[in-house]
């Protein structure tokens, strides 16, 4: 298990606009800030977008008007659309950064691809350091541990679902222009979000304590199939049972509000 360090959310909480997040924001490695950001590859996990995307006419309320803003000069909108909202104190920080729209955007990618948003979310890494147990000469996951992820969850969570699903819809032509800026062919960031709320909510929920093995510099998970899990899902591992399990049943609501599949109900 890598020697990671933590994100947001988020997190997925998430620099608090598109989801995840996604996100999925939510996992930093200590190491991150020293890292430079992974360049994507352009052919990983691409769909037909006719397949499983809405269409921007499809917004669940009439009433939210989609933003297609210059990147380079989003920031200013972005804040005042999710400052709006009443969010978390913590979300109000996370949106102090810049370029949010296309942080997000990254940082979405990657954990769809299964990988560590790490480098792009610094300013999310928890407060502490990973901690073990020793016991009868064995390595395992410490409680403690899972508490410095508390804080990411409860925003993530707080904000309510319909807050995302305006966010979303109001920014998804912007999302989308920062998404084509990766050069994936034949896929939507609508899509890209679905994978990534898959890769997060496919991640087992392991109630025992979890047994590490020592390596060099870090740890790795004891059970092969856990540690054969991709870095994102054995990060959400590290938030602990109770916080995972509240991240996947966020994400389980948010796919269904979201629309995210073409035919699917907004109550789902």
């Amino acid at each position: 298990m890598p020697n990671y360090q933590r994100i947001v959310w988020i997190g997925l909480a998430v620099a608090a606009i598109a989801i995840l997040a996604l996100g999925y924001f939510l996992f930093l490695d200590p190491a991150a800030e020293k890292k430079s950001p992974p360049v994507p590859d352009t052919t990983a996990l691409a769909r037909p977008p006719a397949q499983d995307s809405a269409d921007a006419s499809e917004a669940p309320d009439p009433n939210i008007v989609p933003l297609d803003l210059d990147l380079d000069q989003s920031d200013g909108a972005v804040r005042a659309l999710i400052a709006g909202r009443g969010i978390p104190a913590a979300m109000k920080e996370w949106l102090q950064h810049e370029d949010i729209v296309r942080t997000v955007v990254i940082a979405v990618d990657l954990i769809a691809r299964g990988e560590s948003p790490a480098a792009q979310l610094p300013f999310l890494a928890p407060a502490g350091k990973f901690s073990v147990l020793q016991r009868d000469g064995k390595s395992f996951m410490a409680p403690l541990s899972f508490r410095r992820y508390d804080a990411l969850v409860d925003a993530f969570t707080a904000v309510p679902d319909s807050t995302w699903v305006t966010w979303y819809w109001t920014l998804r032509p912007t999302l989308e222009k920062a998404f084509a800026e990766l050069g994936y062919p034949g896929i939507t960031f609508a899509q890209r979000i679905r994978q990534a709320i898959e890769q997060l909510t496919r991640a087992p929920l392991v109630e025992k304590t979890v047994q590490l093995e020592k390596k060099v510099l870090s740890y790795a998970f004891a059970d092969i199939a856990l540690e054969a899990l991709n870095p994102v899902q054995k990060h959400l591992l590290r938030f602990g049972p109770a916080n995972a399990a509240r991240v996947q049943k966020k994400l389980r609501t948010l796919f269904g509000a979201l629309r995210l599949e073409r035919g699917k109900s907004t109550n789902q």
